[in-house]
């Protein structure tokens, strides 16, 4: 089953123009959260400095990233759905995108869409990473499938998120 929604997925991104690169090369279980990454397209950015684009739709998560975000890297702006990331990303760069898979409005699967198709008129690829709560569907494969770079499980705890954007700006 997991082989046939990823080929019925990359064949309609294939479909819209968007090729699919991605490869997990890693998975691993850190403080009771699944880790899904890809080869990190490090940039050498020096995390005090650091743009990241915060997208949570629970504003009791969001906070809570954001708190502890803020503590350690320069900017941390919040979009509490997809479109408004979208929007976001279209007028700002940003080093990284947190991006929460399910929202209401746009989910976090075409928001990344979205923002790798506003990518290719700019001269880098910024990391995304997807966080779920949705543990138990094909999440982590779509969207490694789609272009995000890492896929994290909730509950995780705000330090493994932290070491997670170390490892991709």
């Amino acid at each position: 089953m997991e082989k046939t929604v990823n080929n019925k997925l990359s064949g309609l991104l294939e479909e819209i123009g968007i090729e699919t690169k991605k490869k997990i090369y890693w998975e691993e279980t850190i403080d009771s959260s699944v880790v899904v990454k890809t080869h990190p397209n490090k940039r050498n950015i020096p995390v005090n400095e650091a743009k990241i684009l915060l997208v949570e739709d629970q504003p009791s998560n969001r906070k809570t990233i954001e708190v502890y975000l803020k503590q350690k890297i320069a900017t941390v702006d919040i979009a509490e759905n997809g479109k408004q990331a979208v929007e976001l990303f279209q007028k700002k760069q940003y080093d990284i995108v947190l991006m929460d898979l399910q929202m209401p409005i746009m989910g976090g699967i075409e928001a990344s869409l979205r923002i790798r198709k506003i990518e290719e008129d700019r001269d880098f690829s910024v990391p995304i990473i997807a966080f779920t709560a949705n543990f138990y569907s094909d999440d982590k494969e779509i969207s490694i499938e789609v272009g995000m770079d890492a896929y994290l499980s909730k509950p995780f705890e705000c330090k493994t998120l932290y070491k997670l954007i170390q490892e991709y700006i």
